[in-house]
């Protein structure tokens, strides 16, 4: 975990917490993702970072400027929390807040982001059979992303979460390889 994972963490959790109570995990979500936006623009990281982890007039300065961009595309409490984290040196932390929030309501909602990268498009019915079967194993809801990889000789590679599924034909013949220059 990075320090600002570790910062955010408090923040991302209180958050969550919040919008849990007010059922509205999912408007919070998309508000978090207009703030990661801002937060990401060049010159307002560069701000972002120079105001880091003290409170001074300049990130008052920045949480106005912030306040303002998202005026209309947030409510009065994701206001309050740039205001808070902007108090507190920590507006750099909202990358991390947000991914910590996602995995939350992730969890929360027992869904799980899945990737499949093949060598060419799946066909509707494989994605059928596949998210099946995955949702049966992994007993939750599946985001699936689908990626095209030319690298790829054959099969799939399947990641959810932190668990790693490669069948692909490329690793197979490296197993392969490596076994017998092993003999």
């Amino acid at each position: 975990m990075s320090d600002y994972t570790n910062i955010a963490h408090p923040y991302a959790k209180a958050s969550f917490d919040f919008a849990l109570g007010e059922n509205k995990l999912q408007e919070w979500h998309s508000m978090l993702s207009i703030l990661v936006t801002v937060a990401e623009e060049e010159t307002i990281a560069k701000q972002i970072s120079s105001a880091e982890g003290v409170h001074t007039q300049q990130s008052e300065e920045l949480a106005n400027l912030f306040i303002h961009i998202c005026q209309g595309l947030v409510d009065d409490h994701v206001i309050n929390l740039i205001r808070v984290l902007a108090e507190n040196g920590r507006l750099s932390v909202i990358r991390d807040l947000f991914n910590l929030f996602s995995d939350l309501k992730d969890e929360h909602e027992r869904v799980i982001p899945v990737t499949v990268t093949s060598s060419e498009l799946l066909t509707q019915d494989q994605v059928i059979s596949l998210t099946a079967a995955l949702e049966k194993k992994l007993e939750r809801q599946l985001e699936m992303e689908q990626v095209i990889d030319d690298t790829l000789v054959g099969g799939i590679v399947i990641k959810a979460g932190e668990t790693v599924i490669d069948g692909s034909l490329n690793t197979s013949i490296n197993r392969l390889a490596n076994q017998l220059h092993a003999r």
